[in-house]
């Protein structure tokens, strides 16, 4: 394998990493909140929920917003 394959699979590899800790850590952030406010108003699931989907909506979107400024080049 010459040298610029090696650099297109780890920049694949990095791309994927950075896609997945993108969702995962939105969606982490938005439960937590969600679960700091339902404890706060003494309710069970309906901000944890909610917090998760914002979350969730967010991650894809910022996964969104790289992918098109990456594959823009």
């Amino acid at each position: 394998m010459d040298n610029k394959d090696w650099r297109q699979i780890m920049r694949g590899l990095s791309l994927l990493t950075e896609v997945g800790l993108i969702i995962v850590s939105a969606a982490g952030i938005g439960f937590g909140f969600g679960y700091l406010i339902d404890n706060f108003f003494n309710l069970n699931l309906f901000f944890k929920l909610s917090g998760l989907i914002i979350g969730l909506a967010a991650g894809f979107y910022s996964v969104y917003k790289l992918l098109m400024s990456t594959f823009e080049d």
